[in-house]
C-alpha cells in the first residue's frame, strides 16, 4: 500500500488528478483505473510496456498495472531495437501514440474500456515490479528494476522537503522531464501522487511555454532539469510569475550557482536539488546549503573508485562512480570519475574545468572531452548572447585566446583545450545528457552546412524556411577570419541544395537572374527564406531576410533540357 493510502484519503471527489488538455478529477481517473485494471485481469496480460507524453495517462496505466498485478515495463524511446526489446519481453502496449511496425498488441488511451458500476475499488496493494532504462547516452543503456514499494518510500521522503505551503495549496506540478525516466517518474508522477497534487499532463520543455502555463495555473511547482532553468535569462517575463511558482524541483545535473541566485531572487525562494541517479534513485538535497545533505534512510559512504549508496528505495548497495569529498556538514561533488582523465601524467578534472568556463560571461554551456584522435582536450562550447556578440565582432581566433587566459589563471597549460568548437545551444536530452554520436559528430565533422529550424510548404510552388547560421561554420576561416561572414557563393549552394532536395531541380540551373546581395550574413543570423516557383515560366524566385533586413534575392532560370534528360 502506498503509505496507508493517505494521497487516496486526500483525493476527493472535487479535487483534480490533472490538468492541461483536459481536466481530470480524482474521483472520474479512479474509475477508469479500475477499469483499466480489470480489463489487463480479463485479457490475463502478465506485464505491459508504458510509453506516454500525457503524464496523467502514463499515471493510471501505471496505477491499473499495480492494481492488476502486472509488470510494467518503461522504454526510454521507440527507436527500433526498444520495439524489438518490447516485442520479446511484454504481452501489451499502453500509450497515447501508435507505432506502425510493432509486433506486438496495443491498446491506445482512447480506446480504454469504459468504468462499469460493477468495478471494485482499487487497493492497490501488490508490490510490482516495474524496469526503466538509463539513458544510455554513451553506450547500450541499462534495464534497472524497481518495486512499487520502493518508489513509494521515495516519494514520501521526499515529499517532507516541500514547503507547507505546496502541501495546502493543491499546487499544479509542471515538469520538462519524461516520465519514461527515474527523474520524471518520480517527481512529476509519484511526487504528485503522494500529495495528492494535480499533474500537469503535458510536458513542459521551453522557457517562454514554462511561464505561460505557470500563470495560467496560478499555483505550481516546477519539476526540471537544470538545462531548462539554465535557459531562463533575464530578458525573458519573470515577473509574470513571482507569485505563481510555490517550489523548482532541479534534478538530472548540477544547477549553477548564478541560475540559483537568479531563480530565488525572481522567481521562488524555494528552490530544491536532488541528487541520484536510475540506478539509486533519490541520494541528496541541496537547498540553501552549500553541500549536499542526504535524504533520511539514505546510507552513502566514499570508497576508493566512487560513492557507495544504499537506501529503503535501493536495498542492495549501488556504486557509482561519482568523485566527492566529504565535509563535516555533507559532501560536495567532485564530478565524474570517469571525467577524471590523466594528460602527462597529471589527474585532470575535467567537471573542474567546465565549472570555471560556466563562471565566464560568454558561456552558456559547455562540455569538455579528451580529443578522440588526439591526446588534449576539446571543448564544445554554447555562447552566451554576450559571446555571439564578441565572436562577431572580435572573430573565432579572439575569442579562444581571451578564453584561454581566462583558464589559464587557475589552470595548468596541458589541461587548456586545444580544439574548440562552438555553438548557440549543446543538444542536451530531457536528463541533461549529450550523446556520444553528437560530441563526435561535433568535434570531428566540419560545419558546412545552415541548422534548418522549420520548414513550410504553403502550396506545391511555395516554400518558406528558416535557418541558423553556425558559429563554426568552416567557410569562415581564411578571407572571413576576422570579420565572418558568409560567402555569397555559399549562399547560393545551400540555395540549390534546398531546392534539390524538395526536388525542384535535379541539375545546376541555366542561369540565375537580378541576383542581389543586400546585406552581410553573420554568425548566428537567423534567417527566413521564401521560394515560389512558376512551372510555366520555368523560374524559381527567392528571397533571404534576416528580422527587417533583405540578405539577398534573385531568380533561378531552370535548364528544361537537362531536367527532362534527367
Amino acid at each position: 500500500m502506498f503509505a496507508d493510502q493517505l494521497w487516496i484519503e486526500r483525493a476527493t471527489s472535487e479535487a483534480s488528478f490533472a490538468t492541461g488538455s483536459a481536466d481530470l478529477s480524482w474521483q472520474n481517473a479512479l474509475q477508469q483505473i479500475q477499469a483499466l485494471a480489470r480489463e489487463l485481469r480479463e485479457r490475463q496480460v502478465h506485464s505491459v510496456a508504458l510509453y506516454f507524453d500525457d503524464a496523467a495517462s502514463f499515471a493510471m496505466a501505471l496505477l491499473a498495472s499495480i492494481e492488476a498485478n502486472v509488470t510494467v515495463y518503461l522504454p526510454g524511446n521507440v527507436a527500433q531495437t526498444n520495439r524489438r526489446w518490447l516485442e520479446q519481453t511484454v504481452d501489451l502496449y499502453l500509450s497515447d501514440q501508435k507505432i506502425d511496425d510493432l509486433m506486438l498488441p496495443v491498446m491506445l488511451d482512447a480506446a480504454w474500456p469504459k468504468p462499469s458500476p460493477s468495478d471494485r475499488p482499487p487497493l492497490f496493494q501488490h508490490n510490482i515490479d516495474i524496469f526503466l532504462q538509463t539513458s544510455g547516452s554513451t553506450g547500450e543503456p541499462k534495464i534497472i528494476r524497481k518495486d512499487w514499494q520502493a518508489l513509494c518510500h521515495e516519494a514520501s521522503t521526499v515529499a517532507q522537503l516541500m514547503p507547507v505551503a505546496v502541501k495546502s495549496n493543491q499546487s499544479v506540478v509542471l515538469g520538462s522531464v519524461s516520465t519514461q525516466h527515474m527523474y520524471g517518474l518520480s517527481f512529476r508522477v509519484m511526487l504528485s501522487l503522494y500529495l495528492g497534487l494535480p499533474i500537469y499532463r503535458q510536458r513542459v520543455q521551453f522557457p517562454e511555454l514554462l511561464l505561460l502555463v505557470s500563470q495560467s495555473q496560478k499555483d505550481v511547482i516546477w519539476v526540471s532539469s537544470p538545462t531548462l532553468l539554465h535557459a531562463l535569462q533575464p530578458a525573458h517575463d519573470v515577473a509574470m510569475v513571482r507569485s505563481c511558482v510555490k517550489a523548482i524541483i532541479s534534478s538530472g545535473g548540477l544547477l549553477q550557482k548564478e541560475c540559483r541566485t537568479f531563480l530565488q531572487r525572481h522567481i521562488c525562494e524555494d528552490v530544491i536539488e536532488i541528487y541520484g541517479s536510475t540506478e539509486t534513485a533519490a541520494i541528496a538535497y541541496r537547498m540553501d546549503e552549500a553541500h549536499w545533505q542526504g535524504l533520511p534512510s539514505v546510507v552513502y559512504q566514499k570508497v576508493a573508485n566512487g560513492l557507495e549508496v544504499q537506501s529503503l528505495w535501493c536495498p542492495q548497495p549501488q556504486l557509482l562512480a561519482d568523485a566527492v569529498e566529504e565535509h563535516q556538514h555533507g559532501f560536495e561533488l567532485l564530478g565524474r570519475m570517469d571525467r577524471i582523465i590523466k594528460l602527462a601524467d597529471k589527474r585532470i578534472s575535467l567537471v573542474e574545468i567546465e565549472n570555471q568556463l560556466l563562471k565566464h560571461a560568454w558561456i552558456a554551456d559547455v562540455h569538455l572531452v579528451q580529443q578522440p584522435q588526439g591526446s588534449h582536450l576539446a571543448a564544445w562550447v554554447a555562447l552566451t548572447s554576450a559571446g555571439i556578440q564578441q565572436w562577431r565582432q572580435e572573430g573565432r581566433k579572439q575569442v579562444i585566446q581571451l578564453l584561454k587566459n581566462y583558464l589559464a589563471v587557475d589552470t595548468e597549460k596541458i589541461a587548456l583545450p586545444r580544439q574548440w568548437r562552438f555553438t548557440t545551444h549543446l543538444p542536451r536530452n530531457a536528463q541533461h545528457k549529450l550523446s556520444q554520436k553528437d560530441i563526435l559528430h561535433a568535434l570531428l565533422q566540419p560545419i558546412t552546412e545552415p541548422i534548418v529550424l522549420a520548414e513550410t510548404q504553403v502550396s506545391i510552388d511555395e516554400y518558406y524556411l528558416s535557418f541558423q547560421v553556425p558559429l563554426d561554420l568552416i567557410y569562415f576561416n581564411g578571407h572571413f577570419d576576422q570579420f565572418h561572414l558568409v560567402p555569397g557563393v555559399i549562399q547560393l549552394k545551400w540555395i540549390m541544395q534546398f531546392l534539390q532536395q524538395w526536388q525542384w531541380i535535379e541539375h545546376q540551373p541555366k542561369q540565375i537572374e537580378n541576383l542581389k546581395f543586400q546585406h552581410f550574413l553573420r554568425p548566428a543570423d537567423v534567417v527566413t527564406m521564401q521560394f515560389k516557383r512558376d512551372a510555366i515560366r520555368q523560374k524559381i524566385t527567392f528571397s533571404c531576410s534576416c528580422g527587417e533586413q533583405k540578405i539577398a534575392s534573385g531568380r533561378v532560370v531552370i535548364d528544361e533540357q537537362k531536367e527532362q534528360q534527367g
